[in-house]
């Protein structure tokens, strides 16, 4: 494939993924906000139940839901199949392993949805907590770490996005601290709501007065047959091919990038950056990838999308030519008001020989260090990054 129709593809990629976690993101939120009513009552949460979790049931945005999902975990796949190496910042591993788990850890909460939707059963809050709290504990559980899990995911990309985009520093401050209490008050709506249904389970029945039968019993009118249940094996079974099939897939993916590496034929890089010793590494990693897996920092705010430009270094001396920047670094090299000589270490993939390199910002770079937030320009509305 021709390098800049790739990079096109890439770019068109990286923006459906980043689409669809947000779509998924506000789904989320929009239940812990539900969740969070717990706190004032279970008929608080219930009386916004169709405006903030129903909603979500209905057409077109359950269809929307579920094409997001899929879409979203299939590109993460496709993100881990692609990359060099798995050696990075404890960030991107949270972000890596929370999204190869969210369909595992959803999937009990969408088919039992599902389920009782096509069953025809009115089921809402009052009945979910008792179900969660005294039915079954571990299903409630597992929806809390769930929703913790996918929170967490969401964020993690959200921030990361959001912390490469030089207007967006100052909102930052108000978004960090929104991201901590929205889950932490639907959390304690969970668990008030469960307390009020365990006070409730362990006081005494009310009696209620006994009347006399009446004398003759009225005629009752002709009952329509029950619609048959999907029975619960069923719904387990289901269950069960949903969250093998996602781990099938993943594990898949690992194996696949295994093999990819193990067969992909590399050249030899020294790679020095200053005044520090020479790295000996291979062709096929990035420069930035290169630093991480010698556990040399570096500053790149976006995590290596290739957006902010912090990760520049400029080229002193490269033994072999060096690949052509790709239309994302050209994009944001032009934004940065870069020259020749400077490329962006998470981009530039020497395939060989030596390379020496002069960052240009320090490891612990942000931008609020000097005047270089000042050459950024306004980001695009339609740029966006994984």
């Amino acid at each position: 494939m021709d390098r800049s129709l790739a990079s096109v593809a890439g770019l068109a990629l990286r923006t459906t993924r980043i689409v669809s976690g947000l779509f998924l993101l506000f789904f989320v939120t929009s239940h812990l906000l539900n969740l969070s009513l717990g706190v004032i009552s279970i008929e608080a949460m219930d009386a916004a139940r169709p405006y903030l979790s129903t909603i979500w049931s209905r057409q077109p945005l359950a269809s929307l839901l579920l094409l997001s999902l899929l879409v979203h975990f299939l590109l993460g796949l496709w993100a881990i199949y692609r990359r060099p190496t798995l050696r990075t910042n404890a960030q991107d591993v949270v972000q890596l392993l929370s999204g190869v788990a969210v369909i595992p850890l959803l999937a009990v909460h969408a088919v039992g949805v599902a389920t009782l939707k096509i069953d025809g059963i009115p089921f809402g809050y009052a009945q979910a907590i008792k179900f969660f709290w005294l039915g079954a504990p571990q299903i409630g559980l597992l929806q809390v770490i769930m929703l913790s899990v996918v929170w967490v995911h969401g964020c993690a990309g959200l921030f990361t996005w959001l912390r490469a985009k030089e207007g967006m520093r100052n909102a930052l401050a108000w978004i960090y601290p929104l991201a901590v209490a929205v889950p932490v008050i639907a959390l304690m709506g969970y668990a008030e709501a469960g307390r009020g249904v365990l006070i409730a389970a362990q006081a005494p029945p009310v009696e209620t007065p006994q009347y006399a039968a009446p004398a003759e019993k009225p005629a009752e009118a002709p009952s329509t047959p029950a619609k048959e249940r999907i029975p619960y094996e069923v719904v387990k079974q289901i269950t069960n091919q949903v969250i093998w099939w996602s781990l099938g897939l993943a594990a898949l993916t690992f194996m696949a990038r295994a093999i990819r590496l193990a067969l992909q034929t590399s050249q030899k890089v020294i790679l020095t950056r200053g005044s520090a010793p020479p790295l000996h590494t291979t062709s096929g990693l990035s420069l930035l990838d290169s630093f991480r897996a010698h556990q040399h920092p570096h500053a790149s705010l976006c995590e290596g999308r290739g957006r902010c430009g912090t990760c520049a270094v400029r080229i002193t001396l490269s033994e072999f030519p060096l690949p052509a920047p790709t239309a994302l670094e050209a994009k944001t090299l032009l934004r940065i008001g870069a020259d020749d000589t400077v490329r962006l270490a998470c981009q530039l993939v020497p395939s060989g020989g030596a390379v020496t390199v002069e960052p240009l910002h320090p490891a612990d770079y942000s931008f609020k260090d000097d005047d270089f937030a000042e050459e950024l320009a306004a980001v695009d509305a339609s740029e966006v990054r994984t």
